[in-house]
């Protein structure tokens, strides 16, 4: 029995030294047990000091002294005192870097028989895992913000040349200088105008998108007549609704509280949100435009059309810059996918929410809260 339990400690102590984690035990009196190979190696010089026997206070004293351990920032007494006094658990025990470079994570516990056990484990290979993603982090916002910067910087530069395509092609629309010799020219003219149109609103919503994603989007506030942004909105999507065969209806209850928002964002949402249902709603279909307080406190607008609807796993897509939800009915209209993305962001840049309900071929109701903050009732 006596040599079955000298060789079970013989393999044990082998065991134990063939870790990659340093491993040193204090007995109860806190005299040291046990230092494995590993520990040694990660703190070069200190085989010598770490003999079994020697006290936890001769062996700190001395591989302080022999510069292995870090230097205390404090004097060696008060650093000892703190060192021996404490409580297993209690030690500020903190990563270490090794001559070599590597980083030590240390901990310390306390065994039932009142010994103690330090380990040591090395997590350098970790660190530079962590640092590499880091790194790789802040290179891919960098980018992004390089992106969205640019963007933001093209104002001027995209909308001078398309304002000035606008406004001449609108001329040679009114014959503003005579009338034109070829009844096609003015056809010409037409498509100029819609292409230039079309393509500004592309550029604008392009430009929107990558101001809320820089973070560079300041609200206007102001006091904001609902029913009128919504009249708005309406006022320039009719034309498209009545070409598309579709009956347009707002139902707002009497007293509309208004608004602390930005005016501009307000008709926007709005006129997204119709244009998208206009769009994806066959015709002789139907879409409405209702409003109410909420609970809360709070106001709901929502926007319901009788359209081709979404499916469930693809709100998220439909919900992401440039995201494209394929269908049959889709594919035949133009659009870079930013309208709903952009209402998200303007509603939530008022600190409300977007909600899509939606079935296909039922259609879709999307609601936009605003929180109470934003409701201006009457005094």
């Amino acid at each position: 029995m006596v040599a079955e339990a000298r060789d079970g400690h013989a393999l044990l102590a082998e065991a134990i030294d063939t870790l990659d984690i340093g491993l040193v035990l204090y007995g109860p009196n806190d005299t040291l047990v046990f230092c494995n190979k590993a520990f040694k190696e990660f703190y070069p010089g200190s085989g010598r000091i770490l003999t079994v026997g020697r006290s936890r206070a001769d062996i700190l004293r001395d591989m302080i002294a022999a510069g292995i351990m870090p230097p205390p920032s404090d004097d060696l007494a008060s650093v000892m005192g703190k060192a021996l006094g404490c409580q297993a658990g209690d030690w500020p025990l903190v990563e270490q870097r090794l001559s070599d470079g590597r980083l030590m994570l240390p901990t310390a516990k306390r065994t039932p028989s009142g010994g103690l056990v330090f380990v040591d484990v090395d997590v350098t290979q970790t660190r530079r895992r962590e640092m590499a993603l880091l790194e790789a982090k802040e290179k891919a916002e960098q980018a992004s913000r390089i992106k969205a910067e640019f963007l933001s910087n093209m104002t001027h530069e995209l909308r001078t040349p398309l304002n000035a395509i606008l406004g001449f092609s609108e001329m040679i629309m009114r014959e503003m200088s005579g009338p034109l010799g070829d009844p096609r020219y003015r056809d010409y003219a037409d498509h100029i105008h819609e292409s230039g149109c079309y393509l500004l609103s592309i550029i604008n919503d392009i430009l929107d998108m990558s101001k809320f994603n820089a973070g560079r989007v300041e609200l206007r506030e102001q006091k904001v007549d609902l029913a009128q942004a919504i009249d708005s909105a309406i006022r320039m999507t009719q034309e498209r609704a009545r070409a598309g065969r579709l009956a347009l209806s707002v139902r707002l209850p009497p007293g509309v509280p208004p608004l602390l928002a930005d005016e501009r964002q307000i008709v926007q949402m709005v006129l997204n949100l119709i244009s998208n249902a206009i769009k994806f709603t066959p015709p002789d279909g139907r879409i409405d435009i209702e409003g109410a307080l909420t609970a809360e406190g709070g106001y709901c607008l929502s926007v319901s059309d009788t359209g081709i609807g979404i499916a469930a796993e693809d709100i998220p897509t439909a919900l992401e810059p440039f995201g494209q939800v394929d269908s049959s009915i889709s594919r035949h209209h133009v659009g870079t996918g930013l309208g709903l993305p952009l209402v998200k962001s303007m509603i939530e840049a008022h600190g409300g929410t977007l909600e899509i309900a939606s079935q296909p071929a039922k259609g879709t109701r999307i609601s936009l809260t605003f929180p109470p903050a934003r409701v201006l009732h009457a005094a």
